[in-house]
């Protein structure tokens, strides 16, 4: 339950701290929302990597806590996060294509298939390091399978 306020109190922050932006561009707290769930997933999914790839000792209560953060993440990920209009090229920041509206029952899939991962992960990330990386693993292709789909490359 603690996670959850956080992640809450941490959407607000953001759409606070972004305010002045929106007035430039409307969908610069949901680009901004949805950069910030994405960041936040990335740093729970590096601290289990890090133990996938032995850089890092397994630790079942850091591996736990991260993977939680992992599901409370996906589970709110949904199309509040990606209204109409706010594709790479139409939207500020945003890396969106605009597959995801023309594709969508395919985008949503995807999200599904992540929360399932997440969920296995959730489950099994504070059990051992072996039973976590297959989970890990299956997050892993969730994530590149909608990100190769929907998500347009940075510009290096």
């Amino acid at each position: 339950m603690k996670h959850m306020k956080l992640l809450w109190a941490a959407a607000a922050l953001a759409l606070t701290s972004v305010g002045v932006l929106a007035q430039d561009d409307p969908f610069a707290d949901v680009v901004e929302t949805r950069h910030g769930l994405m960041m936040q997933m990335a740093s729970d999914l590096g601290k289990m990597g890090a133990m996938v790839k032995g850089t890092t000792a397994y630790d079942a209560t850091v591996a736990g806590k991260a993977a939680a953060n992992v599901a409370a993440v996906a589970s709110v990920i949904s199309m509040d996060n990606f209204p109409a209009g706010s594709e790479n090229g139409k939207a500020a920041d945003s890396f969106a294509k605009a597959e995801i509206w023309s594709n969508n029952a395919d985008f949503l899939g995807k999200l599904a298939d992540l929360n399932t991962a997440a969920g296995a992960l959730k489950d099994s990330a504070g059990k051992d390091a072996d039973t976590m990386k297959t989970a890990f693993m299956a997050v892993g292709k969730a994530c590149s399978a909608c990100h190769e789909a929907y998500r347009q490359p940075q510009a290096q």
